[in-house]
Parts: C-alpha cells; sequence; structure tokens
C-alpha cells in the first residue's frame, strides 16, 4: 500500500515537469519552423531570418519583467519613434529607428505585404500583456503586487464610460448611414488612453514609481529636443520644414519643462535649482527649434493653474510683486511690437498670430473651421451626428481631401469636434475622464505627504492640461507619447489618494499638508485653490468607493 502511494505520488510529480518538458519542446519546434519560413519569405535575408528569435527573446523577457518596466519602456518609445501619421519633419529625414515605429505604432499590413494585419504592432503586444497579466493573477504571482495600490473607482468608471460612448457614436453614426470606414478612423484613438490606462493601473504600484516615469519623460524630451535642435540647423528655413519633429511633441517638452518647474517650487534645493537652468534651456530651444506656438499656450496655461493651486510662500509672493510691477512694461511692450517685425518683438507677433485671424491663414482656417463645427452641432445638440460623418461646411473651405481625406471627419479641434458627432450624450460620456483625472490630481497634491508627492501631482496636473489643450487646438488627442503619459498621471495621482487616505479609506483624517517642513517656511493655502477643492470635492462625495463611507 504505502510502494503504491509512493509510485502514484512520484507519478503526480512527474506529471507538471513532463507537461512542462512537452511544451518547451512545442515552443522550439514552432520557432524553428517559424525561423524556416522567414528564410523561406525573406529569401535568406538575415534580419528577416533571425526576426522570430529575436522576437521571441522579447516576449520570454516581458513574461518574466515586472509590468511598471515594460510600461516604462513603452513610454519612453512612444516619445522616440515617430509614429507614421506624426509627419516627423515634415516627410523630409527618416530616421534609423523609424521602421521600428511603423511596426510598433503603425498598421502591420503598411510594413508586411499582408492585408489582413489591419491591426498595430502595440495591439498585438498589448494582447500579450493582457495574457501575461491575467496569468500572473491566475498564478497569484508577487512580480506586480509588492506595493501595488489600486486606484479609485471613479477613474475606471469613466474610463469604461468613454469606451462605451466611443461604441454609441459609432453604432449611431453607422445606423444613420455614416461611412464604416471614416467611423473606424475616428473611434479608434480614442480606445488606447482607457486601454494604457489599465495597463498602468495594474503595472505601477504607487507613488514610488513617479520617480522612474519622470526619469523616462525627461530623458525623452532631451531626446526629441536634440533630434529637434539638429534637424533645424539642417533644414533652418521654414518654409522649408515647417516643424522638426512633430506636432505633439510641444505637450512632451511642456510637460519636461512642468516637472522641473514643479521640483523648484516644492523641493528647492541647489541641485534642483541647477538641474533646471540646465535643462529647460534647451527644452525652450527645442521648441524654438520645432516651431509649434501651443507649446508657449500650453506652458502659459500651466503656469496659471500652478499659480492656483500651490500655496503662497515667499518665491510666490516675490513672483506677485514682479507681475504687478511689469504690467505696464508688458502692455506698453505689445503694443509697440503688435505691428512690428523687428526679432525684439517675436514674442508678441506669436501672440498676435494665434489671435488675430486676419494675420495668419491658419489662425483664419481654424476659426472657420470651429464655426462650422459649433453649426453641426447646433443641428443635433443632443445627439450629434454621430461617427462616420462629415461636420457640416456651413462657410466652404478649401478642398484638401487630395492631400488630407479625414479632414471633414478629424477637425484640428478635437474638443469642439466631439460636440458635434457626440453631442450632448456623447460628449459628456467620452469627456468625463477629463476633469475626473484633473480632480484626483489636485486632490493628490492637496492630500499629499511629501514633496515627492506634491511634484508628481503637479507634474501630472501640467501633462493633463497640455494634452487637452493640444486637443482642442490642433489633434492632439490619441498620439502615443501623449496617451502613454496621461495614462500614466491617472494612475499615479489616483493611487496617490487611495494610500494618502484622499479616497475611500474609512475614518481617514485629512492631514496637515501645509505644515510639510519646507526649506522656506509654509504659508496657508490660497484661496483660489480651496475654492477649486471646494468645488471639486463636491462631485467625491456624490461617488464614494463601493462599500465605504463619503470621502472627509
Amino acid at each position: 500500500m504505502d510502494n503504491g502511494t509512493a509510485q502514484l505520488s512520484a507519478a503526480v510529480g512527474r506529471g507538471p515537469r513532463e507537461a512542462g518538458s512537452r511544451a518547451t519542446h512545442l515552443l522550439l519546434l514552432s520557432l524553428a519552423m517559424a525561423t524556416v519560413v522567414a528564410v523561406l519569405v525573406g529569401g535568406g535575408n538575415l534580419a528577416i531570418a533571425l526576426a522570430p528569435v529575436l522576437a521571441a527573446l522579447v516576449l520570454a523577457a516581458l513574461w518574466l519583467t515586472p509590468l511598471r518596466y515594460t510600461l516604462a519602456a513603452l513610454l519612453a518609445l512612444s516619445w522616440c519613434l515617430e509614429a507614421p501619421s506624426d509627419v516627423f519633419a515634415d516627410g523630409r529625414i527618416h530616421t534609423p529607428w523609424e521602421m521600428l515605429g511603423r511596426l510598433l505604432w503603425g498598421k502591420l499590413n503598411l510594413v508586411i505585404p499582408f492585408s489582413p494585419l489591419v491591426m498595430t504592432g502595440f495591439d498585438l503586444l498589448a494582447l500579450f500583456l493582457f495574457i501575461a497579466v491575467v496569468h500572473r493573477h491566475v498564478q497569484k504571482s508577487t512580480v506586480d503586487r509588492v506595493g501595488w495600490v489600486d486606484t479609485p473607482g471613479p477613474l475606471g468608471t469613466c474610463a469604461l464610460l468613454s469606451v462605451a460612448a466611443v461604441v454609441w457614436m459609432s453604432v449611431y453614426g453607422l445606423a444613420r448611414g455614416g461611412s464604416f470606414r471614416f467611423i473606424l478612423w475616428q473611434s479608434v484613438r480614442w480606445f488606447y488612453l482607457p486601454i494604457v490606462y489599465a495597463f498602468m493601473r495594474q503595472g505601477l504600484r504607487g507613488a514610488q514609481d513617479a520617480r522612474l516615469l519622470g526619469k523616462v519623460v525627461l530623458g525623452a524630451g532631451l531626446f526629441r529636443a536634440a533630434e529637434a535642435i539638429a534637424l533645424r540647423f539642417k533644414f533652418p528655413s521654414i518654409q522649408l520644414m515647417s516643424h522638426a519633429t512633430s506636432h505633439h511633441d510641444s505637450v512632451l517638452f511642456a510637460a519636461c519643462v512642468a516637472i522641473l518647474a514643479a521640483l523648484v517650487l516644492e523641493m528647492p534645493s541647489r541641485r534642483n535649482v541647477r538641474l533646471f537652468a540646465a535643462l529647460v534651456p534647451l527644452y525652450v530651444w527645442g521648441m524654438v527649434a520645432n516651431n509649434r506656438r501651443v507649446v508657449w499656450t500650453e506652458l502659459a496655461l500651466v503656469a496659471v493653474v500652478f499659480w492656483l493651486v500651490t500655496p503662497w510662500r515667499p518665491l510666490k509672493i516675490r513672483l506677485a510683486r514682479l507681475a504687478v510691477w511689469s504690467v505696464v512694461p508688458l502692455l506698453l511692450y505689445g503694443r509697440v511690437g503688435w505691428n512690428s517685425q523687428s526679432g525684439v518683438f517675436t514674442p508678441v507677433q506669436k501672440v498676435r498670430s494665434m489671435v488675430d485671424s486676419k494675420r495668419d491663414a491658419s489662425t483664419l482656417w481654424r476659426d472657420l473651421e470651429n464655426f462650422n463645427l459649433v453649426f453641426t452641432y447646433a443641428d443635433n445638440p443632443l445627439l450629434g451626428t454621430g461617427f462616420g460623418h462629415p461636420f457640416v461646411e456651413k462657410v466652404k473651405l478649401p478642398d484638401v481631401t487630395a492631400a488630407y481625406e479625414l479632414e471633414p471627419y478629424v477637425p484640428h479641434n478635437s474638443v469642439l469636434g466631439l460636440w458635434a458627432f457626440g453631442g450632448l450624450l456623447g460628449f459628456s460620456l467620452l469627456w468625463a475622464l477629463f476633469p475626473m483625472g484633473i480632480f484626483f490630481a489636485v486632490r493628490a497634491y492637496r492630500w499629499a505627504r511629501t514633496p515627492e508627492e506634491r511634484v508628481t501631482a503637479l507634474s501630472a496636473l501640467a501633462v493633463q492640461i497640455c494634452y487637452i489643450m493640444q486637443g482642442y487646438i490642433d489633434l492632439g488627442f490619441g498620439t502615443w507619447g501623449s496617451v502613454f503619459t496621461v495614462a500614466a498621471s491617472y494612475a499615479l495621482v489616483g493611487k496617490m489618494c487611495v494610500a494618502n487616505g484622499a479616497w475611500g479609506r474609512a475614518g481617514a483624517r485629512r492631514p496637515a499638508v501645509w505644515a510639510v517642513p519646507f526649506a522656506v517656511p509654509a504659508a496657508e493655502p490660497s484661496h483660489a485653490a480651496e475654492a477649486l477643492e471646494g468645488t471639486l470635492s463636491v462631485l467625491s462625495r456624490t461617488w464614494p468607493r463601493r462599500g465605504s463611507p463619503p470621502t472627509p
């Protein structure tokens, strides 16, 4: 009896090992067959022949690596690898890593001549990562769970609402006779922010991962700034190359400056001041080389929001006094330079080109396009037109569909476009995620326990503001770098709120945020900041976490 039991136990013990051995042999056989196919298809090309082996090594590394490192790598690649839709450097330069960007961010059938491959490389990678996450949950793996904190429920709810809104606008537009082809173009870019947020929620542990992501963003900004500066030296003419890298790099450059500004504001030290002084000129140089006006608007708006949210400290008091004394000189400077073409008044000319449509043809185009979008919305304010329909041209615009077929379906102003295509219902459902993210960023700042957490909250707030501004002005929503950065900001501030007791923790008491020691004496919060949180906290009381009482 004992011998039989021992033999049975030995057989059972060999079972999993034998099953694993069979799986290994099957994988090796599949890899060998894929390599043979690659050699035959590639005609002996070494790169194509090695592709299956390299892909297998990458997938094996992704399977074993903590998800946060994979997401950090994808965050870097989303900014550093140009996507086919970026129109990088006006198409005049093709970098050595362009092919990797096309494989990861573009449709695979544009690289691999196989028409069914309509998905991007990231779509397949996301599916693989989803399987890896499910496997880790089933196996109760701790590789991503040590120190892990969940995000607040409303963020996930709003992410799902945005997906539901896109589905609704697509089905409604198709039912009204919309073009399925254009529905795909309009809808697909809205799906990625909720998807990437879901991965960030799973992979990021909490505020302890903010330093890693911050370094990735700053490093990507330096890389892009170096590219922009080098390309502008090669093509100094704005007429020959209007922008040096891509339009949405404005979000990256502005976010990098905001991160460094938050460091100086919340952690004033000689090291951080030196870091600010060394890096900000490079980012500004990249902005000038890239020649995009919206980046200055984003920086100005971030500065205003930082002013409203942060408390009155000695530095802010000195800046307020300086601003008061500067009003009259700045007004005189603007008045004198309004009609001047001198290089001394370049900032004034930038401002005028953005607000005076008679001065700038691009601004005039956008004003007329905005008028048409408002007219389209007014025709059906509740439900909109649905996706798959062009906006109504009440004022006829020049026909550019031969060069840009999507112009009537994907307007420059994506915010007004949402109102036109989704109406009040679609816009409200899809847009809910953006104010919710800002709410948690402000709340995370107010409840932060350390200077590092305050830097993280301010940086996340800046990223979200820049993203919304980019979408309002020029096709900013759905761009890869911005999506990964904003999704990470949502996850970080949400986890900070849960960890700090700012959301969903019964009996949590509000910490004395403003009593945390600073390098300078702390002050009471500004009235604007109090008013802002007071307004936003109304929503928090009406949306408590499941099983918990309303937040204080």
